[in-house]
């Protein structure tokens, strides 16, 4: 029979067990939140909403930035997952992109911008030295 501190030590042990599995899962994948956040800035997805002054629609993002819709609405969802753009209703009653105060700092040019060392810090020349640790 266990005792009430062995089965609280059991308990501990699983939710630990259970942590380093999502943290393992976290390193493995991490290199998609920079993947993405550089394809977001490469096409411009921030200055095209800003440049709209509204919220643009999956098909008028995909009109300016002429891209394929399906594969744009997959980079959006992982944006709006991550908080980076936000997704709301248009006066269409289709639902929106809009920019985050984050969102802005992805637009090419602008006081808060900064793309630029986005791409710099995720360009080959930046991550090749760390492969070779």
């Amino acid at each position: 029979m266990m005792t009430m501190g062995e089965t609280q030590k059991e308990v501990m042990w699983e939710k630990e067990e259970e942590e380093a599995q999502v943290s393992m899962w976290k390193y493995i994948y991490g290199f998609s939140e920079m993947a993405v956040v550089r394809c977001a800035i490469d096409l411009k997805i921030a200055d095209a909403i800003e440049s709209h002054g509204s919220p643009m629609t999956l098909s008028q993002l995909s009109s300016t930035l002429g891209c394929d819709s399906s594969l744009l609405l997959r980079i959006m969802r992982f944006l709006i997952h991550r908080k980076i753009f936000k997704e709301i209703p248009t006066n269409h009653g289709y639902p929106g992109y809009a920019q985050t105060p984050l969102s802005r700092r992805l637009m090419r040019n602008g006081e808060q911008s900064m793309a630029a060392l986005v791409l710099l810090n995720s360009s080959p020349m930046m991550l090749s030295p760390w492969f070779n640790l």
